[in-house]
């Protein structure tokens, strides 16, 4: 049994994905996805099957499951589908527990109070096991990381581990930038870390030196006035919750179909290659390539980004393996757990990544 492009997790993401790919891939595909309870796997795969076949696309989805906690399950399952491509979707720490109207607890407050950068070891964990177990594969697959891609592709470069790029972040605003200067009238492009667009969201910051958005490779000064329709879609959707999602589906499913293809694709993508942030690229022949306008270096666009991770709660992985949260963040979480404050070394990775899980369950708690 073979498949083009195996995706890890069957949540908002990933469901938004295969509705994407069923309608988008113009040729055939096959895609399988793996999630924790068959039942709801298994639906989701028959909707999308539903749905190419009503448009005619010859795109078949087929589910199976996936046992986090068996560690030779994945490297089964990857062994018995052998995909070209890999979409990693899954994390232990869901987002939307954190956002929107959902109970208010000590969790939620602390995370908004540190950065949502401290669940970072939450969206590694699972990321550098798949990056393990698809190393280990001859021919190894694409690896695409949607969880948290602006820190953990670092992460996971650190590692030596595989990683093509991520999907969303930067690609959501760029797409709302699209809709303002539509292509092939115009190229749009934009370098900035998650931290740069949802901190514009929430209100004026001034100060913030991104992102850096070129259209028709002129640069826009003030991007918080000139831009602000743009930002205000992107935040107006965003409070919906999972609506913001169809359009990281479109972007997963723009970037699967370019890697997989031939023909070289202009687009957005956080953590190319495992770089920090957000970049404009070309994609295609299983590549990805960084596609900056002129003013900008490749020295400087890691810069900015790597700035912008440490302001949204955690630095960039250094180069002997620690992530250091922000002063900002080491305050907050210092107030709960001294010993997770001030960041954590890639070696304790699954003990740090432990401890949180302990210091969520306790303070989902208290109101």
């Amino acid at each position: 049994m073979t498949c083009d492009v195996l995706i890890t997790g069957s949540g908002s993401v990933a469901e938004t994905t295969c509705r994407s790919l069923a309608l988008m891939a113009p040729d055939p595909l096959r895609v399988t996805v793996l999630g924790r309870a068959a039942p709801w796997v298994e639906d989701l795969t028959a909707l999308s099957n539903a749905m190419a076949a009503e448009l005619g696309r010859r795109v078949v989805f087929t589910a199976g499951t996936v046992d986090w906690d068996d560690p030779t399950d994945l490297e089964e399952k990857l062994a018995l589908h052998r995909p070209r491509a890999v979409l990693h979707t899954a994390s232990l720490q869901s987002p939307w527990e954190l956002l929107g109207k959902v109970r208010e607890t000590a969790w939620k407050r602390l995370v908004w109070d540190a950065g949502n950068a401290i669940t970072l070891p939450m969206q590694a964990l699972l990321a550098t096991r798949v990056a393990a177990a698809v190393r280990q594969m001859d021919p190894s697959p694409l690896l695409v990381n949607v969880c948290f891609p602006d820190w953990v592709n670092p992460i996971l470069r650190h590692l030596d581990l595989p990683v093509s790029c991520g999907t969303g972040n930067v690609a959501m605003f760029a797409g709302f930038l699209k809709a303002r200067y539509p292509e092939p009238e115009h190229s749009v492009r934009v370098v900035g870390h998650l931290y740069h667009f949802f901190k514009i969201m929430g209100r004026r910051h001034g100060h913030l030196e991104g992102p850096r958005v070129w259209v028709d490779d002129i640069e826009i000064d003030d991007v918080e006035t000139r831009l602000a329709p743009c930002f205000q879609g992107l935040r107006s959707v965003n409070s919906r919750g999972k609506l913001i999602n169809e359009l990281v589906g479109v972007s997963s499913a723009e970037v699967l179909l370019a890697l997989l293809g031939s023909t070289p694709r202009h687009t957005h993508v956080p953590g190319p290659n495992g770089l920090p942030g957000g970049y404009p690229v070309v994609l295609g022949d299983g590549r990805v390539e960084l596609d900056l306008p002129p003013g900008i270096t490749g020295t400087e666009a890691v810069a900015l980004n790597r700035q912008g991770a440490l302001d949204m709660g955690a630095a960039v992985i250094d180069d002997s393996g620690y992530t250091v949260f922000s002063p900002t963040a080491q305050q907050a979480v210092a107030a709960h757990a001294s010993d997770l404050a001030s960041g954590f070394h890639i070696d304790d990775l699954e003990s740090v990544c432990g401890e949180f899980v302990r210091l969520r369950s306790r303070l989902v708690e208290v109101a």
